[in-house]
């Protein structure tokens, strides 16, 4: 009985503490989802979309939030097309490109730009004695006719009848086999070209003679940043601090750019084009201004595409083409 009596209280103890205790809730080390966008190229990867790859070699995007695909581009890309119908959220264009888009009623705008500087280029051999444009004389021009800096040189009268204009074909063949030829060129990235094949040029800058763009601009459409103000900033934020990595730190992105390119870009390819980028993306080792762009370029610019015929003055919006409000003003 004395047992028995005993088991009974140890049992009674027990149902005392017997209710369940509250579990404390779990604390989740979760991160949110990545929001996924596509960043469509406008031409296969190299050193002029460095700080777009090293945004998300380095996890840039990723800190921001974002899971960015990167679509290389080719010859027959069209960004615009390509945003215009959805396929991507976000793309890289020049500014004169933008303003041409929109006046063929596609509704693009840019929202930063990591080239100040223009790189196009006029190449011409360093034995030619060329080294003006208004030497440019009795001679073959590859180039591509239809892109708005051949007006331009007519404009200027610097493409007489003694120039005569080829088809340009993204090959120094022509200029490499022998004098009577120059061609168009990125100044980071033909000039090189050339020198592997044991010929020197001379580059005649684009932007000495005031044709001078915004190059590898991060665009949209104007209704996918209203409807996705958010995303976008982040989008901007993070490209930004991709070129600033890319232009100080290449070597780990170069590395997936060589594997996403499959043309036969070099690895002494990239390195001289980020060495011949840094130049044209800022001055005086300051890179806090990387991306910003002034409402001044975007007006000289549209006027000259205006006097060329290039755009309808009816079609001409420069306020809605590019947007600062995510990025450190102009001074």
């Amino acid at each position: 009985m004395i047992g028995l009596l005993a088991c009974v209280g140890i049992l009674a103890s027990a149902g005392c503490d017997s209710k369940p205790k509250a579990t404390p809730p779990a604390v989740s080390d979760s991160k949110p989802p990545l929001t996924k966008v596509a960043l469509v190229l406008n031409w296969y990867p190299e050193a002029e979309h460095g700080g777009f790859y090293a945004a998300k070699v380095h996890g840039i995007f990723e800190k921001y939030g974002l899971d960015v695909a990167i679509q290389p581009g080719g010859k027959t890309t069209v960004v615009p097309q390509t945003l215009t119908l959805g396929r991507a959220e976000f793309g890289v264009i020049n500014a004169d490109d933008v303003l041409m888009a929109r006046n063929q009623q596609a509704p693009i705008v840019a929202l930063m730009a990591p080239i100040q500087n223009g790189p196009r280029c006029i190449m011409v051999r360093a034995d030619s004695g060329i080294r003006t444009f208004e030497e440019l004389k009795n001679i073959t021009l590859q180039i591509d006719e239809g892109r708005p800096y051949v007006p331009f040189l007519k404009s200027k009268g610097l493409l007489d009848d003694s120039v005569k204009l080829a088809p340009y074909f993204g090959s120094v063949a022509q200029i490499v086999a022998g004098p009577g030829f120059a061609a168009q060129g990125y100044s980071f990235s033909e000039p090189f070209m050339a020198k592997v094949q044991g010929i020197e040029v001379h580059q005649l800058m684009m932007s000495d003679i005031g044709y001078n763009p915004y190059a590898s601009l991060l665009v949209s459409t104007e209704s996918y940043v209203k409807d996705h103000a958010d995303i976008s900033q982040r989008m901007v934020k993070a490209c930004v601090e991709g070129w600033q990595k890319y232009l100080s730190d290449p070597q780990e992105t170069n590395a997936v750019i060589l594997a996403a390119n499959k043309q036969g870009l070099t690895k002494e390819a990239l390195e001289y084009g980020v060495e011949a980028l840094k130049p044209l993306c800022y001055e005086n080792n300051d890179m806090s201004l990387i991306g910003a762009m002034s409402a001044e370029r975007w007006t000289q610019l549209a006027q000259t595409l205006v006097d060329l015929k290039m755009i309808d003055p009816a079609n001409l919006n420069v306020p809605a083409s590019f947007s600062s409000q995510y990025l450190v003003p102009s001074p």
